[in-house]
């Protein structure tokens, strides 16, 4: 079905090898704990069936810039449908630091059911300035979904996204980076 009118927000995981459930059978786990919680106070509904819904790896019923939300295989998203008025309860959907809420709802949610989260969602793509004889180049990087080394990259980045929960600092992001770049099949594309 999908995020109806309003403003959306969803919440990626990745399957594992340990993932025993069903991604029907999670979704229904996840709506029940959504429900019957907080995150409820700005959300719009639609029934118990869509109110949660999930955007799955291969579901071509979605428009393709959906569909490459979750281009990486065994990736999956829970989404939710809000009213502008989300805004006045940030925290409530957006806080890692805040027990009851959506992120922190689903981050536990993956450590019980062996899943990954992935709170900045999936790894990308981005771009670096590099100084050559003194001329500035832009490389584009680009995570390609169907990558040898995707497996190794989620894992990278996995790490790296849940580091930063903890600790924001740059350096985080320029180590996961370039372990990033030394794992991609095509490292750098002229921008």
């Amino acid at each position: 079905m999908g995020i109806m009118s309003g403003e959306g927000l969803s919440v990626s995981f990745r399957r594992t090898q340990k993932t025993s459930k069903s991604n029907q059978q999670l979704l229904r786990e996840f709506q029940k704990i959504i429900y019957a919680s907080r995150v409820t106070t700005h959300m719009k509904w639609y029934g118990e069936a869509h109110s949660v819904d999930i955007l799955e790896h291969g579901d071509d019923n979605r428009p393709k810039f959906q569909q490459e939300y979750v281009a990486i295989k065994d990736t999956f998203q829970f989404e939710i449908s809000v009213y502008d008025s989300w805004y006045q309860d940030a925290d409530l959907y957006e806080s890692h630091k805040r027990e009851d809420s959506f992120v922190s709802f689903a981050r536990k949610f993956a450590e019980d059911n062996n899943l990954m989260y992935f709170p900045e969602g999936y790894p990308a793509e981005w771009i670096e300035q590099e100084i050559i004889d003194g001329e500035k180049n832009w490389n584009h990087y680009n995570v390609k979904p169907d990558d040898k080394n995707i497996d190794k990259i989620c894992e990278v980045w996995h790490d790296y996204s849940m580091a930063r929960l903890k600790e924001d600092r740059d350096e985080l992001w320029y180590e996961a980076r370039d372990q990033i770049k030394e794992l991609m099949e095509k490292k750098e594309y002229a921008y």
